[in-house]
């Protein structure tokens, strides 16, 4: 899968204002397509009185619907992280198949924006969008619509072999040849399965998708340095193209009152007051 595709919508340059209080969040449903309408959060609006506050926005057109969507529930809850907005398009209940992706992007590409029940950003308006998909047993789809793609219009597509959980690994651990080496063996259709089994017995807890938010550096670190792709572009077992989607979000949130590190910097400090609590 090419992974340097870049978005060529004109950007806007947006300021939002603040008043100290908790931004109100709706459960909305998304209607990008035929495919179905599938719920997104939206952020209502909140107002700060001592200045404004430049954001971002990112849609995420997510195959996975449960883990990627706790992995951005800052970014989609908009209570401390301010500087980037996420509209999380998934399928309820099941999830999204490559081609079902793709044809709500083209939905949205005809449509010129995305469409929210009581919100619509203006396809111009985006500063990014990102496919997730797993390649798990789509591996056929992603290499027909690699090839079919026009990258003058393409989004970016993140894909993660087996699934979505070695991120999520790369995030916590960084030996995936021992950690993970009964995935060789496995079925290719059954290897996310098998990742998750794995995870929940490699890390005390599982891969807990907030934690690995929270750290996305120590993933990017790791995903880089076992990234490889086939002779069609697709990453191999172990590999996710996920570090650049994190390294995107990080240096977003980051570019507007250093607003990640600081966030980091907060959870470490209440962590460490909770275990001296203990």
């Amino acid at each position: 899968m090419p992974t340097d595709r870049k978005l060529n919508y004109g950007r806007r340059t947006r300021e939002l204002d603040l008043q100290p209080q908790s931004p109100a969040v709706a459960e909305v449903p998304a209607q990008p397509s035929e495919v179905g309408a599938m719920p997104v959060r939206a952020l209502k609006g909140y107002e700060k009185t001592d200045g404004t506050l430049s954001y971002s926005i990112v849609c995420v057109i997510s195959g996975g619907e449960r883990k990627e969507k706790d992995f951005l529930r800052e970014l989609i809850r908009q209570k401390e992280l301010r500087s980037l907005r996420v509209a999380f398009v998934s399928k309820e209940g099941q999830g999204l198949q490559p081609y079902q992706m793709e044809a709500i992007w083209a939905a949205i590409r005809q449509s010129g924006e995305v469409a929210l029940a009581n919100q619509h950003y203006q396809l111009d308006e985006m500063d990014k969008v990102f496919l997730l998909s797993d390649v798990d047993e789509f591996y056929d789809q992603l290499v027909k619509i690699s090839n079919e793609s026009d990258n003058q219009e393409a989004a970016q597509w993140i894909v993660s072999n087996p699934c979505f959980e070695i991120w999520l690994y790369y995030c916590f651990k960084n030996d995936p040849e021992t950690d993970l080496e009964s995935l060789k063996s496995s079925d290719a259709a059954k290897r996310s399965q098998e990742m998750k089994h794995l995870g929940n017995t490699l890390v005390p807890g599982g891969l807990n998708p907030l934690r690995a938010f929270e750290q996305m550096a120590e993933g990017i670190a790791h995903s880089r340095e076992h990234y490889a792709e086939d002779e069609q572009r697709i990453p191999l077992l172990y590999a996710t193209q996920m570090h650049e989607m994190a390294q995107y979000l990080i240096n977003t949130m980051n570019r507007t009152a250093n607003e990640y590190n600081e966030f980091i910097q907060r959870k470490q400090a209440w962590r460490e007051k909770m275990k001296r609590k203990d």
